[in-house]
Order: structure tokens, then sequence, then C-alpha cells
């Protein structure tokens, strides 16, 4: 298996953080539909997990994009 360069490893985990976001959406819309409440609290909690998560590997995708360019 070919390893990958850190830029393409950063962005791979981008994409994972999304896909995982949006899936954490759905689980949380199947559940609103027995608790609501339970529902927020799962949406809010693994939400602001994944914005955090988006946040870094924005950043580390920047620092990288800007490494190769220079």
């Amino acid at each position: 298996m070919k390893s990958l360069s850190p830029y393409e490893s950063a962005r791979r985990e981008l994409v994972m953080t999304i896909v995982y976001m949006a899936v954490i959406t759905f689980q949380a819309i199947y559940v609103a539909s027995k608790s609501l409440s339970a529902a927020i609290v799962i949406f809010i909690i693994f939400q602001s997990i994944g914005v955090l998560m988006l946040r870094h590997y924005i950043r580390k995708v920047k620092e990288l994009n800007k490494g190769q360019s220079t």
C-alpha cells in the first residue's frame, strides 16, 4: 500500500470528519422520533466535537498547502 503524503492524509481526514458529521446528523434525526431531548443532546455534543475536528484539519491542510507552495 502506498503511503500518503501529509497533505493527502490531512485532506482525507477532513473528508472523513465531514462524513462523520453527516452520519451523526442522521443518527440524531433517527433518535428524534423516539426522544427529542436525547436527539438534541446527541446532536449538540457530537457536532461540537465535529466542529473542533474540522477546525483542526482545515488549519492543518492550510499549513501543509502553504508549505507545499513555497
